[in-house]
């Protein structure tokens, strides 16, 4: 008979070395709690692990465990950079035919009947992984793996470079469909407004924090904030002098101030623009308090343009004209965004919207060209061949004309 057990992968922090908002607060509980009462009252005759890495041993996540105390949830604890490995001695007990399901910490709406759904996909087709489409809202999805799938990944990803797939199996699994039994669900669930604007509700608390914060704990195999700016340095020239709009703490500007000529950060948040002057002030660095839709900066003031988890804050059209107007002739923007199949409620509520692939270029194509999609899949994952993913990175120019 097969078996199947339920992994909760949470941790205390972000990749980018914060905060995870997983440990944020949902009306009067962490948010994780919230994900495993869900998981614990829809999947009732499974075993339950919340799997975290081995930093969190001793930390919030004991207690976590100790107050919802159920008999059918565990713990686990182990390699901080390998969301892989955890799950696999997270099912030591299990055999190769079995199964688990994977649902991210943070996914408190994660959607049961669609969880269910896959799992009696993957057993009837013996699939090694089955999950929602890349662009399908996040908050609302979990994976199904099989456990002897899973243990040949940890086999194959022998090189360095595969760092990014223990973090993230499923997208090597899609990604290599040729090879093994993998399959999206394509009987996708459909949500009502009304459930995406309560969803929304609930999710305000965990989302009413400043940007998520880049420092010395960052786990470069994971960390998508920080890998924006690696992308874009592939796209930009050392005698530019750009601007990073939201800059946050500066931890960008810092990376690109050894490859550029100027560089400058703005930020709506005076303590972040402070911070930033006082942690990260190469001499070729200027911080400034700027309002992204009513810039200070004269016309066609720099060569190039990063922005990055931005557009989906503010007004969309007051933002992309100003960055125009900033831009010289033929200067590069670089922007990235949320990528969201039915974002017009996102879940995040500091989102305005969160934008389909066709939306985002419909939006963008009316100020630039854009000569380069990325869709990363997962942390700082993508495929050049397929522009969908979670995330969307954009590399665009400005026309050389003045329409």
């Amino acid at each position: 008979m097969i078996k199947t057990k339920v992994l909760v992968q949470a941790s205390s922090r972000s990749w980018a070395g914060g905060v995870d908002i997983c440990m944020g607060m949902v009306e009067d509980e962490i948010a994780v709690v919230r994900t495993i009462r869900r998981v614990l009252s829809h999947f009732t005759g499974l075993d339950v692990v919340l799997v975290a890495p081995e930093f969190d041993r001793g930390g919030e996540l004991d207690d976590i465990v100790k107050l919802i105390n159920d008999q059918r949830l565990s713990l686990y604890y182990g390699h901080n950079a390998s969301p892989l490995n955890r799950m696999i001695e997270a099912s030591h007990d299990l055999s190769d035919t079995d199964y688990v399901i994977r649902i991210d910490g943070i996914h408190f709406c994660f959607d049961p009947q669609a969880s269910l759904k896959m799992l009696d996909i993957a057993i009837s087709k013996q699939l090694d992984c089955i999950k929602l489409p890349d662009d399908f809202p996040v908050h609302f999805t979990s994976d199904v793996f099989r456990v002897g799938a899973l243990k040949v990944l940890d086999a194959e990803l022998t090189q360095a470079e595969n760092a990014k797939y223990r973090v993230h199996p499923k997208c090597y699994f899609s990604m290599n469909a040729q090879r093994f039994n993998v399959e999206f669900l394509t009987d996708l669930p459909c949500y009502s407004d009304e459930y995406l604007t309560d969803c929304r509700r609930l999710a305000t608390q965990i989302y009413a924090i400043p940007r998520q914060e880049v420092n010395e704990h960052r786990i470069v195999s994971g960390d998508r904030l920080g890998f924006h700016y690696e992308l874009a340095l592939q796209h930009l020239k050392p005698d530019m002098k750009i601007i990073d709009i939201a800059c946050a703490d500066g931890y960008g500007v810092n990376i690109m101030s050894s490859h550029l000529k100027e560089v400058h950060g703005a930020d709506l948040d005076e303590l972040s623009v402070e911070f930033a002057k006082q942690h990260n002030s190469a001499v070729n660095t200027q911080y400034f308090v700027e309002d992204i839709t009513k810039l200070s900066f004269s016309d066609e003031s720099y060569d190039a343009v990063t922005s990055f988890e931005t557009l989906e804050h503010v007004p969309e059209h007051e933002c992309l004209s100003e960055i125009k107007r900033v831009l010289k002739p033929g200067g590069v923007l670089v922007l990235s965004t949320p990528q969201n199949s039915i974002g017009h409620i996102p879940v995040n509520s500091c989102h305005l919207i969160e934008y389909s692939l066709d939306e985002l270029l419909a939006l963008v194509n009316q100020y630039f060209i854009v000569v380069k999609v990325i869709g990363i899949k997962a942390g700082i994952i993508y495929d050049e061949t397929d522009p969908y993913g979670t995330n969307t990175v954009l590399i665009c120019v400005k026309p050389n004309s003045k329409d």
